[in-house]
């Protein structure tokens, strides 16, 4: 299993406004890298569950790849996702209000060895959690990016 966590700062944002903009499936494809589409097949806001489709761009033979999964939330606090095939990845946000702005904290757990077996051991995991810390930030900034231009169109808006 390989775990990468990151932490990011947004200030001037709270906790339910992020939480909005990851619960927003149009705005995940411009914050997550290599997500294509977002697709929500299921919902049940009483048990703040979901079964959740992504196209990922893996590039290289791999091209484009379906992944399904469950998707769990607290609202304003939490998000996790959950997939098992066709590999075991899981990310989770949480959210966290600080005096003048919210605290995230960003963790991907990646778990080769069901797709790969006993070939998983030859993986070079220190590579692999420099790559995903890279994806990681780049999601964070993604966002703080995003929430920063949601800003900007609701001020021009108002005025």
């Amino acid at each position: 299993m390989i775990n990468v966590t990151r932490q990011a700062y947004l200030e001037g944002f709270t906790p339910a406004e992020i939480f909005a903009t990851l619960s927003d499936t149009q705005a995940l494809a411009h914050i997550l890298p290599r997500v294509q589409r977002v697709e929500v097949t299921q919902r049940n806001n009483d048990t703040r569950t979901a079964r959740v489709v992504t196209y990922m761009n893996i590039g290289g033979i791999f091209g484009t790849i379906r992944s399904e999964g469950e998707l769990t939330w607290e609202n304003d606090r939490a998000i996790r996702f959950k997939v098992r095939t066709p590999v075991q990845v899981e990310t989770t946000w949480e959210l966290v209000q600080v005096k003048t702005g919210t605290d995230i904290q960003l963790t991907t757990s990646l778990n080769l060895a069901p797709m790969l077996g006993p070939m998983a051991s030859f993986v070079p995991t220190q590579q692999v959690s420099e790559m995903m810390a890279t994806e990681l930030e780049t999601v964070l900034k993604a966002l703080a990016r995003r929430m920063r231009e949601s800003k900007l169109r609701e001020r021009a808006i108002a005025a």
